[in-house]
C-alpha cells in the first residue's frame, strides 16, 4: 500500500472523525491527570501534548463538517423539501 492510498483512507470523513474522538479522548485523560497528580511534568504534558490533541481534534471536526455542508449544499436531496399539504 503507498503513502497516498494510506493517506487517503486517512482523509476518508468516518475515519477522521474517529481519529478526531481518540485525539480529544487522549488530550481529556492528559489534562485529567494534570488535576490529580499536579507535579511539573505532568502539568507541562497537558498543556503542551493534551492541547495540541485537542486542538488537532476540533481541526479534523471542522474539516469534516465543513466537507459535508459542501456536499450537502452542492446535492440538495428530495428528502430535504417541505412536504406538500393535503387536503
Amino acid at each position: 500500500m503507498t503513502v497516498r492510498a494510506v493517506i487517503r483512507v486517512l482523509l476518508r470523513s468516518e475515519n477522521l472523525l474517529r481519529i478526531a474522538c481518540v485525539a480529544a479522548l487522549i488530550g481529556i485523560a492528559l489534562m485529567v491527570w494534570s488535576l490529580f497528580d499536579p507535579t511539573v511534568v505532568s502539568v507541562m504534558i497537558a498543556m503542551g501534548i493534551g492541547q495540541g490533541l485537542g486542538t488537532l481534534s476540533l481541526l479534523a471536526f471542522l474539516l469534516v463538517m465543513a466537507r459535508d455542508l459542501r456536499h450537502a449544499l452542492r446535492n440538495p436531496t428530495e428528502a430535504e423539501d417541505p412536504p406538500a399539504a393535503e387536503e
